[in-house]
């Protein structure tokens, strides 16, 4: 099962999202994530908040072997094909370990004070499927032509060619008449949020979609996704989140797994028999470099070894 880690850009610094990104890389973690937005998304939206694209560049030049993406980049932003080349020079600054999440955004205060129009549900999904669909032909095809409402591109380069040969496409987000269509079109990852019935529900729909668009479900990754603490006392575990609580003005985040190593193994293990290929945990300031070190050492060994036995 792969694990990852995803660190909010808010209330924090440059120097402590690179230790912990480094910190992610050394410890053995599979991914690494921060959120793309232009304000803080959880607590007072004031709070400071750091642009993500620079973030991932400099985790990718300090960094080894984790893959590194967004959690997930909003088109509404950025051009699609811009989001493409952004993620190509990502992908060769990593030596091939870029990952291109996407998602159709959602926050409407960042929006209306940037001037960028959000739009209707319909409307973002909509564009949301256009750009995914542009996406996918620029990372893929030698050039791409695409006439559509929202984007129109002839003879559209990318160049030079992501490092892979098929970077990934990671969508996140769980509507399921549209999102989830568009993830059994164009994307090779889905993320996702909920309990395990949650996502082993959303997997079926999934499922669904592929079969009705002709894609094997197989090919794509599903991760779930929440807070993770690793402690072997309850009550360092509550410390814990108090602290991010008290730094993020936010309520103590509700992890999906928290406590000693055989009990988070356990509570990720009914993601995996849920259907999921990975789990991508939270990170907020101060970051939690307890738990990334030990999600591998004494967590995934045990993991592992429940799926083993099935």
């Amino acid at each position: 099962m792969l694990l990852g880690v995803s660190l909010w850009p808010q209330n924090t610094s440059w120097p402590s999202l690179r230790d912990a990104g480094v910190a992610a890389d050394r410890a053995g973690l599979d991914m690494l994530f921060a959120w793309d937005h232009f304000y803080a998304i959880a607590g007072p939206y004031e709070n400071p908040n750091l642009e993500v694209s620079p973030v991932l560049a400099g985790w990718a030049a300090l960094t080894e072997r984790i893959r590194i993406g967004s959690l997930v980049h909003g088109v509404t932003y950025r051009h699609p094909a811009v989001l493409a080349n952004m993620t190509t020079a990502l992908d060769h600054v990593s030596n091939g370990r870029a990952i291109m999440g996407i998602g159709a955004a959602w926050m409407e205060t960042e929006h209306a004070a940037y001037g960028i129009r959000l739009g209707s549900k319909k409307t973002r999904s909509d564009r949301f499927e256009e750009a995914a669909r542009v996406i996918r032909s620029m990372l893929r095809e030698r050039s791409t032509t695409f006439e559509g409402k929202y984007y129109k591109l002839k003879d559209a380069l990318n160049e030079p060619r992501p490092v892979q040969a098929q970077l990934p496409i990671l969508i996140g987000g769980g509507g399921e008449q549209r999102t989830l269509r568009t993830t059994a079109l164009y994307a090779d990852m889905w993320h996702g949020f909920g309990s395990p019935t949650d996502i082993a529900h959303k997997r079926s729909v999934l499922q669904t979609h592929c079969a009705k668009v002709g894609r094997d479900p197989k090919e794509i990754k599903i991760l779930g996704g929440g807070w993770v603490v690793v402690r072997d006392d309850p009550k360092d575990v509550r410390a814990y989140l108090e602290k991010v609580a008290r730094h993020q003005d936010v309520a103590p985040p509700a992890p999906r797994a928290a406590g000693d190593p055989d009990t988070v193994a356990g509570q990720l293990f009914e993601y995996a028999k849920a259907g999921a290929d990975g789990f991508i945990a939270g990170g907020a300031e101060p970051f939690d470099h307890e738990s990334i070190e030990r999600l591998v050492r004494d967590v995934k060994p045990r993991l592992d070894k429940l799926i083993a036995q099935g």
